[in-house]
């Protein structure tokens, strides 16, 4: 019987002599939350980490303890071993996809429902609510004591991904340990209050903009709106203040699956929600992108129309197949 990866990992990185984490492009807060975690243990143990993410920490999520260490410029030198936090491929953790594997060993991490299981040592269990339960065990692993800033950062990760706990991978095993990191020091309420109720002005009157401008297909089971740069510039948002449009969309009555539709200098980046056994992940996979059942995504060049046009073939596609 091959050995279980968790310990394979730990005894990895308590070795290493440098350890280079990376997030995923766009991180969420299971993502950030998991691999500050992971890099507080390391420090615990005094092996030398770096978090690296493409596109920097949402402010949403910079109240997170030691949020400031994390890199957007990957190093210069191959590090000892690399731990890729949800990156379904090395291609989700955009420019430090090559630092990533450049690594001697590589860690791939990940509880999406797609993986490519790249790596040395690969621990994908689509089983976890979040990243952060896997991290958790790692940690254990370790024989790090979880600190009040771990569970901090666990707790977000936890927090983030179960939607606080209403969406459908809310487990007995994830509120167990949730129970636990609050016990260690975290707060469920600070973590709720900073990311979900401290909205910028902007990010506000961009959600009233793309709520007034939301369509619905003939039967209401899927709803979908557009967000365009002018909309940004207008609202004085950001482009991480497209974060929530999608979800707000899926609490229209009916509404099985919402859209959002974002003009990027990359493409049309399409967010998707889903609930009532519709899944997210299918529908993305089958445009060249992934995620989880009930919240997935995926970016494709094209005009509006057409993404839009092709989006809604899937989705009727999924809204239609026979019950399994």
């Amino acid at each position: 019987m091959s050995p279980h990866p968790v310990g394979q990992i730990a005894a990895t990185l308590r070795t290493s002599r440098s350890v280079l984490i990376v997030c995923h492009v766009g991180p969420d807060g299971d993502c950030i939350g998991s691999a500050l975690a992971l890099a507080l243990a390391l420090d615990a143990l005094d092996v030398p980490c770096i978090v690296g993410s493409a596109d920097g920490v949402p402010e949403t999520l910079r109240f997170l303890p030691a949020s400031a260490r994390i890199v957007t410029v990957p190093p210069a030198d191959p590090p000892d071993a690399s731990v890729a936090v949800e990156c379904s491929t090395p291609e989700r953790a955009g420019t430090f996809a090559a630092a990533l594997v450049s690594a001697r060993t590589v860690v791939n991490l990940d509880h999406h429902l797609m993986n490519s299981q790249y790596g040395t040592i690969v621990y994908w269990d689509t089983t976890a609510a979040a990243v952060g339960e896997q991290v958790e065990e790692i940690i254990r692993a370790l024989g790090v004591p979880v600190t009040p800033a771990i569970a901090e950062c666990l707790l977000a990760a936890v927090v983030t991904d179960t939607g606080v706990f209403r969406f459908p991978n809310t487990s007995p095993k994830v509120l167990r340990l949730a129970a636990a990191l609050v016990e260690a020091g975290a707060s469920t309420h600070r973590i709720v209050e900073q990311v979900y109720e401290a909205r910028t002005p902007g990010s506000v009157r961009l959600l009233g903009q793309a709520l007034a401008t939301v369509r619905l297909t003939p039967d209401g089971r899927a709803a979908w709106t557009v967000v365009t740069p002018p909309m940004l510039a207008d609202s004085g948002a950001l482009p991480e203040d497209t974060t929530g449009i999608a979800g707000a969309l899926r609490q229209i009555s009916g509404v099985r699956v919402a859209l959002m539709f974002e003009q990027t200098g990359d493409g049309i980046r399409v967010s998707i929600r889903s609930r009532d056994g519709a899944r997210s992940n299918v529908i993305a996979e089958a445009l060249g992108g992934g995620g989880h059942a009930g919240a997935a995504g995926f970016t494709q060049q094209g005009t509006l129309d057409d993404v839009v046009a092709l989006t809604l073939k899937e989705v009727h596609k999924e809204l239609t197949r026979p019950p399994s």
